[in-house]
């Protein structure tokens, strides 16, 4: 899979003809060839290498979507689902060129909240700041926020198993999904989860995953292989009225790796997510900062909520006894505070890691950005932290390590950031990007929205029998090669 082969994706129609029936399907304002509406969509912040598409749809309702998928498949074209254009490892960059479809333009209605079964059934292009303001707005119910610009897509990270600010109590973003609508190679609209039971009443039957055969794993961390998912049903959870956060500063990666844990074992936080103290100095304009003697190693933001003031105190004093007594076992170096002085000390800026959705700053004030994200074994943070930093040091590019307690901490995420000047740095990215990959499978990592370089990895190191089912079922789902080849698959 290493080079893209180019693939005449009119073998099979001429593109005019082409071109005059999906003005048919969407409309002549929709579709577009030209090179300039087209380039936006050949690249993303990361080193991936650009491909330009053939053209572009921007569909406004599952019943185009369904049309134009049908016609792909009868002529091979390649289609490659888009939304925000919040992307990274080139997972909607067109290896083989294609049609992009655009449903972010139009397709982003909450089109139900609801409130006694606390889901929400949301098109591809409903945004976490969107979805947030709505939820705060209408209801007590809130969902998690992504630690990503306020525009990405929530079904998008939804269906990569994206985290959130709540993954600490309930893990990533495809546990939370309770349905979904797609549509197949055929054109044939698919649902699966509650609301397969029967047409009348399925519309508001979106309540429960299982425990039918789950469907739904067709369709998620398949970046868009399998099929077009037009809508999905995403849990809600209840918004607190007491919240509060507080700051574990820490010496050495041990130490850190062990709070993370921990602290997610309490099942009294809704986040615990850790960056090295570099971070920081990044917010406020230090582009490569140097670490000072006696400076800590890391910094953790734990953040909780309650319904109550008893029980959010509770909370606060079993994480503080729990810290106590690691801090004393271990002789550790660690301290910890309320998050509200560091904010006043420090300035607005740092509130940014914590009040989220928010552009965090850092990450997007250039132009290129790109990283490894990976689901971690969390006794393995230690040495990825050590590791990983080292590397940064070692390519003189300043250190950004994002890691968070999953689900209690029956995992974790490790995730190494690189931000770089783009047509000056790819190079050295790009080395510094492998070296993180071989010491992240070294420790049991496993990568996810996994760039094109990384699954030709993976696929050469994992089970392969393994392979053969997955590319079966590739092949079962989209006979012909047309949703979004060269990712996992050809």
């Amino acid at each position: 899979m290493t080079d893209v082969i180019k693939r005449d994706i009119f073998e099979y129609v001429e593109k005019e003809t082409a071109l005059n029936e999906l003005e048919k399907i969407f409309g002549k304002a929709n579709v577009s060839d030209k090179p300039h509406d087209l380039y936006p969509y050949s690249y993303d912040m990361t080193e991936s290498p650009h491909h330009m598409p053939d053209m572009i749809v921007i569909p406004e309702n599952v019943d185009q979507i369904s049309r134009f998928v049908k016609y792909c498949d009868q002529y091979r074209i390649p289609i490659i689902p888009y939304v925000s254009g919040n992307n990274v490892g080139g997972l909607t960059i067109p290896e083989y060129g294609g049609i992009m479809c655009d449903m972010g333009k139009k397709m982003n209605k909450i089109i139900k909240i609801n409130e006694s079964l606390m889901y929400a059934i949301l098109e591809p292009g409903v945004t976490f700041g969107q979805l947030d303001a709505y939820l705060k707005n209408h209801t007590n119910l809130k969902y998690g926020l992504a630690y990503a610009p306020p525009y990405a897509s929530v079904v998008a990270n939804s269906l990569l198993s994206g985290l959130t600010n709540l993954s600490c109590c309930y893990g990533g973003m495809s546990d939370w999904l309770n349905g979904l609508e797609a549509v197949i190679h055929t054109g044939e609209v698919v649902r699966t989860g509650s609301c397969f039971i029967s047409k009348e009443y399925r519309e508001d039957n979106w309540f429960v995953r299982y425990p039918i055969p789950d469907l739904i794993g067709l369709f998620m961390c398949w970046q868009g292989m399998t099929g077009i998912v037009t809508k999905a049903a995403v849990q809600l959870w209840p918004r607190k009225k007491y919240n509060t956060a507080l700051v574990a500063i820490v010496y050495g990666s041990e130490a850190c790796a062990e709070l993370i844990r921990e602290f997610g074992r309490t099942e009294c936080c809704e986040d615990v997510s850790a960056v090295p103290p570099d971070v920081v100095k990044m917010t406020f304009g230090i582009e490569y900062p140097e670490k000072q003697p006696e400076e800590p190693d890391w910094a953790i933001i734990i953040s909780m909520s309650g319904n109550s003031e008893e029980l959010l105190r509770a909370k606060v004093n079993y994480v503080k006894k729990i810290f106590e007594e690691i801090k004393k076992k271990n002789n550790y170096r660690i301290f910890l505070s309320n998050f509200g002085p560091f904010v006043n000390v420090l300035g607005k800026e740092f509130a940014i890691y914590y009040d989220l959705p928010n552009i965090i700053t850092p990450l997007y004030e250039w132009d290129g950005c790109t990283w490894i994200g990976s689901y971690a074994n969390p006794d393995n943070l230690g040495p990825l932290m050590e590791k990983c930093y080292n590397l940064f040091k070692k390519y003189e590019i300043g250190p950004i390590i994002y890691m968070k307690s999953m689900k209690a901490s029956h995992y974790a995420v490790f995730r190494p950031i690189v931000r770089y000047h783009k047509g000056r740095e790819e190079e050295k990215v790009k080395e510094l990007q492998h070296e993180f990959l071989e010491v992240m499978l070294e420790y049991q990592c496993v990568p996810y929205k996994t760039p094109r370089w990384i699954t030709e990895i993976v696929r050469k190191r994992c089970d392969q029998t393994w392979i053969k089912l997955l590319e079966n079922v590739k092949k079962m789902m989209d006979p012909n090669g047309i949703f979004n080849p060269g990712k996992w698959c050809l």
